[in-house]
């Protein structure tokens, strides 16, 4: 079967079918799962496009516990759309009571009618009526790496640094649905009686299924709320932006922080957003021209932070050295695997030495911009020693890094804190 254009696909299928077209692209292409949800009908409703999101990240969180049931029940690979089928409804088994699974095994092969051939319905069939034990009988006294599907590698890389138990605590947290949290000040007695309150002001958890609540989503849609985890709001507390300060946050995309910079300095001072000058700047540009109208010192600065030398800002007449500095550093994301399943099977042995290389660079040249006294904000969403501690350990015995004290540490690991990972640290620059 060719790949579908979903948008040009006139014919209405149901929200199942859809991710397992959905797996069969990315079992071709491996492209981000958040890009093939661009590529849906845009007249798919909300309800099918959650589950539809649910079934296929459910997919990607299991795949390898899937994969290695069906190595015991076929001796060749089959092709992709089958086995994207397998997958789907491998899932749904895992997810489901006993007494539901003949009838998910039996809805996959009415499906799968629509999309594979007659004697391909057959094998599927076959196929599924005996994944179910398959399933069944595996164990994580088996294999960690298997029963919680993460590569092995991680599994033996992470048991070094954090120890078995607290290592399966992460692998059961990451096989997890993430919950999603609005954070909002508008909100009316009403709607906040919906909610779950957190730890954080304004910041509340959804229900399971809150993004169809219609005041949700008006709120969402008029920008008087956004959707945040608890772990993103770490950098900003740290760095505490104030009114009238100036305040220059590298990686900015998508625009979150800086969001959150202009809350706390009450939409006074100046604030400098740089990123790439790709995607990501246009999307910065995006989520922040509604308060670039309000706030004319609210900057978005497209360069190569690497690449940047004085004379940039002071031809685009902008501060050269600033009160605060945030450098959120682009980084392996192994805070966040809970919510963006496939990082996993992104990453390799190396991409984590690779990461910290890029990130101790950034951080030295972020130091650069810093007034006497200022604050310096590095922080990723990995929990990895070596994008964390290692990094700021080994800037502050660089010549830029002897002139900053560090101030305070925080790893937030997410077995413990119930939401992403992330490493925080502030430090502070010395008066010379």
């Amino acid at each position: 079967m060719r790949s579908v254009n979903f948008k040009k696909t006139k014919k209405k299928k149901s929200s199942w079918v859809l991710a397992t077209l959905l797996m069969k692209k990315y079992l071709d292409s491996s492209e981000k799962p958040e890009e093939l949800f661009n590529t849906l009908p845009p007249t798919i409703d909300q309800v099918e496009l959650n589950h539809c999101k649910f079934l296929m990240y459910g997919a990607l969180r299991n795949i390898l516990r899937i994969k290695s049931a069906l190595n015991n029940l076929i001796e060749k690979k089959p092709k992709n759309l089958i086995s994207a089928i397998f997958y789907i409804c491998g899932f749904e088994l895992l997810e489901c009571t006993t007494n539901k699974k003949e009838k998910i095994v039996h809805n996959a092969v009415e499906e799968a009618k629509g999309i594979v051939s007659a004697n391909e319905v057959k094998f599927i069939n076959a196929v599924l009526r005996k994944l179910t034990t398959e399933l069944e009988n595996q164990s994580p006294e088996q294999s960690l790496s298997v029963y919680y599907s993460h590569p092995q590698w991680l599994v033996e890389h992470w048991i070094i640094q954090f120890g078995e138990e607290n290592t399966e605590q992460l692998l059961k947290w990451n096989q997890q649905v993430p919950s999603l949290y609005l954070y909002s000040k508008n909100l009316s007695e009403e709607i906040v009686a919906k909610l779950s309150p957190t730890l954080r002001p304004y910041l509340y958890k959804l229900p399971e299924k809150g993004l169809q609540d219609t005041e949700i989503k008006e709120i969402l849609m008029n920008g008087q709320g956004y959707i945040k985890d608890p772990a993103t709001l770490n950098a900003v507390d740290a760095l505490d932006p104030k009114p009238n300060e100036t305040i220059l946050d590298l990686c900015a995309s998508p625009g979150g922080k800086t969001f959150d910079c202009i809350e706390r300095m009450e939409n006074t001072g100046t604030i400098v957003a740089v990123d790439l000058p790709n995607k990501r700047i246009k999307r910065l540009e995006e989520n922040l021209c509604s308060f670039q109208k309000e706030n004319p010192n609210l900057k978005i600065f497209p360069q190569d932070i690497l690449k940047i030398d004085e004379q940039l800002f002071v031809d685009s007449d902008l501060p050269t050295r600033y009160d605060g500095v945030l450098l959120d550093a682009p980084c392996s994301n192994t805070g966040v695997i809970q919510r963006k399943p496939d990082i996993r099977w992104r990453l390799n042995s190396d991409d984590i030495e690779e990461c910290a290389k890029l990130q101790l660079s950034l951080l030295s040249k972020a130091s650069h911009w810093i007034k006497p006294k200022g604050r310096l904000v590095y922080s990723t969403c990995s929990i990895d020693y070596k994008e964390n501690d290692a990094v700021i350990d080994g800037f502050l015995n660089t010549q830029e890094g002897r002139t900053f004290k560090l101030m305070d540490r925080k790893i937030y690991y997410p077995w413990k804190e119930k939401h992403d990972g992330a490493g925080v640290f502030l430090l502070q620059k010395s008066n010379d």
